[in-house]
């Protein structure tokens, strides 16, 4: 491979110069040997290296991603979209999977630490993820799910807490009066929002509602065998209000295997709205995160000049669709 000490030596100038060169300063290059030096790297197929020019201006135009899982239909649409914010302003994009791991999860926060990245997005597996090793590097970074004022970071995210009183209140409004709350982990991001709205939804209605909630992983496999389990049993719940779309896939599955038709037997709502929610038989209704938006706003934000942290509330969609049916005067 090519050095700038090859180029300097075929066009008879100092590595300097080429250094000058390829990075437009700082100081002046004549057209003259400007053009030999271009030559001269054409000839060579020489390439700068592009991480020893970017941290000469103090940066490394990378930006970290740390998600639970990349599997995740929701995460995998929120880091393209990230990519392409990214790249729109000459960054990179690199992904840190968790795997629904939290010690994976702290070696990624170390890792990005250690490669000197700009910024960091992250969604937590955590409700208090441990963000001081950023502080300390004075790394800026931005989670995507409601965060406590304390912490050292700026958020973008929509109101969990509205979105899921609204969804459940859609469900109430149908006339279901047994009706499941399919959360995540008990200290998972955003879990105590999705509670707390789910109740304030219940807790409105001026009739009896049962209600129940069920903590599972964030995969539909997971959620797939707690609703088997509720399902089968004589009492089952009328309606299920899930945290995420994974989750109401896996509901929706455990309705099939159980000879339950959705909505005529089981009501389903999700949560985050996936471009697969809209292909599920019956279609999923679910609550819409505007993810391109997000992305694109979190990105200027990291590489602008905005004094961070911020936080900030992004509106959400609820997307009614078949999994509910239609609006009943009573159904039980």
């Amino acid at each position: 491979m090519a050095t700038a000490k090859d180029v300097a030596d075929l066009a008879g100038t100092s590595t300097a110069v080429v250094s000058y060169v390829f990075n437009n300063g700082p100081r002046n290059v004549t057209p003259a040997t400007r053009e030999k030096v271009l030559r001269a790297a054409a000839d060579l197929n020489y390439r700068p290296n592009a991480l020893a020019r970017a941290l000469s201006f103090g940066r490394t135009l990378s930006i970290g991603l740390i998600v639970p899982d990349i599997a995740n239909r929701f995460f995998g649409e929120l880091a393209r979209a990230l990519e392409e914010a990214a790249a729109a302003r000459g960054n990179i994009l690199l992904i840190g999977d968790s795997s629904l791991n939290v010690e994976r999860e702290r070696s990624h926060v170390a890792a990005f630490v250690e490669r000197r990245v700009d910024s960091v997005v992250m969604v937590s597996l955590s409700d208090d993820p441990d963000l001081a090793p950023f502080a300390k590097a004075g790394i800026p970074i931005a989670m995507l799910h409601p965060i406590d004022p304390g912490q050292q970071a700026s958020s973008i995210s929509i109101d969990y807490r509205a979105a899921a009183r609204t969804a459940t209140q859609h469900l109430v409004d149908h006339g279901y009066r047994s009706i499941a709350l399919v959360n995540g982990p008990t200290d998972a991001a955003g879990s105590r929002q999705h509670r707390d709205g789910f109740l304030q939804a219940i807790r409105a209605c001026h009739e009896t509602i049962e209600s129940i909630e069920l903590h599972t992983d964030i995969s539909r496999a997971h959620a797939a065998r707690a609703a088997l389990d509720i399902l089968s049993r004589p009492s089952r719940p009328r309606a299920f209000y899930c945290s995420t779309d994974e989750q109401a896939h896996g509901v929706m599955f455990a309705c099939h295997r159980l000879g339950l038709a959705v909505p005529d037997a089981v009501a389903v709502t999700g949560f985050d709205g996936t471009e697969h929610s809209a292909y599920t038989h019956p279609p999923l209704t679910t609550v819409r995160q505007p993810v391109i938006d997000m992305a694109e706003r979190v990105i200027a934000l990291l590489t602008g000049q905005a004094e961070l942290p911020v936080h900030e509330i992004a509106p959400f969609e609820l997307i009614v669709r078949e999994s509910c049916g239609p609006h009943l005067a009573s159904s039980t």
